[in-house]
């Protein structure tokens, strides 16, 4: 259940595309990750201002009244949902149900320094028609070995083909799958609804799951990379790049 007027959760009510930043507090290797300090603001704060210098209309979604407190100190739009939700696409889902868009963008709330030029980018996929897109980045064999860099590879037209932890395939050109995703609202709707599939446990890759459902999802090609902070060595990292 959302905090806020419905009305005034879209600050440019002439647009037909939204970003959700999904944020919860809790997080197994690093509990409280989007409120850590970094440059002396939250981690947070940095992801929604990359975010909106890409969209107009950007909200959090959350769980946690002390992620709300914070966002709102920053002038943030705050959706308050369920705790109970598995995974962030679903968190997602239930906070723009009641906003009358077209088309949604999930954006990772431990990427604090993504480039909005990534979300301008899948957002420019979802014009052409398509269900469901997401990024994906030219990377080394090293770098593919990596099972926590997750692998997809594609069709002639961009379509994913999978999505591995593993590197694939296997041997030839490896893409690193950017962790954003964008959905025509319908679709996440229905999306969420889908059971999750066996690949999709395996492999602990949500986005196989639309492939094993028989859907297509867009991949654009980018130059671009984002760190995700997933640990405290991971915030360390992100405070000795170039911001």
């Amino acid at each position: 259940m959302s905090d806020i007027n419905p009305e005034s959760r879209i600050p440019n009510p002439e647009s037909r595309i939204i970003g959700v930043i999904p944020a919860r507090f809790s997080s197994t290797r690093f509990p409280g990750k989007v409120l850590a300090d970094l440059w002396g603001k939250p981690m947070l704060w940095w992801t929604y201002n990359q975010a909106k210098k890409a969209l107009p209309n950007i909200i959090i979604a959350t769980d946690d009244k002390r992620i709300k407190e914070v966002a709102e100190t920053f002038g943030a739009d705050v959706v308050m949902t369920s705790s109970s939700h598995p995974s962030g696409t679903d968190r997602v889902a239930e906070a723009i149900s009641g906003i009358d868009v077209d088309v949604v963008i999930n954006i990772q709330a431990d990427e604090p320094l993504i480039p909005p030029e990534m979300i301008r980018q899948v957002a420019k996929l979802l014009e052409q028609g398509v269900l469901m897109a997401t990024l994906r980045r030219r990377i080394e064999k090293e770098e593919a070995r990596d099972p926590n860099i997750v692998k997809v590879v594609c069709d002639v037209e961009s379509y994913a083909l999978y999505f591995s932890r593993t590197p694939i395939p296997h041997n030839g050109d490896f893409y690193k799958h950017i962790g954003i995703y964008g959905y025509k609202k319908d679709f996440l709707m229905d999306f969420v609804k889908l059971s999750p599939t066996p690949l999709e446990k395996q492999e602990r890759l949500e986005q196989l799951r639309a492939l094993e459902h028989g859907y297509k999802i867009k991949v654009g090609l980018t130059e671009y990379n984002s760190i995700s902070v997933d640990t405290p060595e991971d915030l360390e990292a992100v405070l000795k790049s170039n911001k």
